[in-house]
């Protein structure tokens, strides 16, 4: 749970989290730029385990894949997996403050598609897919609708 800086580029820094994907900021800095490290708790430490969202999305998920995103930000474009944050603020910090996006809907099988790059697990070797920002999916905006 605690953060600690680390260097990922040469001369370039962010804080990571031990026991969680948590990086901040999502652009490394250089160390005389980094800020104090933000406030942060792992999602698994004060939040209950979230509740399958879609029965259908058992059967289309392996153990190896991510089960498809619900909803995504109008802002920034992160995921929610969970129904009930539909319509309600994005809980994504950007840039040391929160994003002022809203949690669109999205559920339907035809607004996503599983990324190619990572095979729909989220990750590339051992880091996380920068094609679909770890999600292992990627929300297809009313392709071919005017």
């Amino acid at each position: 749970m605690s953060l600690e800086k680390k260097e990922v580029f040469p001369d370039l820094f962010r804080y990571v989290c031990d026991s969680c994907p948590f990086d901040w900021p999502r652009t490394p800095v250089k160390e005389s730029d980094l800020p104090a490290p933000p406030a942060h708790s792992c999602p698994s430490e004060d939040r209950p385990d979230p509740k399958p969202v879609l029965e259908e999305q058992k059967v289309e998920t392996t153990e190896s894949t991510k089960p498809r995103p619900v909803a995504v930000c109008t802002r920034c474009g992160a995921v929610s997996y969970a129904v009930n944050l539909i319509n309600s603020q994005c809980g994504q910090t950007v840039a040391g403050k929160r994003c002022i996006g809203v949690n669109g809907s999205a559920p339907n099988a035809d607004d996503w598609k599983q990324c190619a790059a990572c095979a729909g697990t989220g990750s590339i070797e051992t880091t996380r897919c920068g094609h679909c920002d770890g999600a292992g999916w990627l929300y297809v905006l009313n392709r071919g609708r005017r």
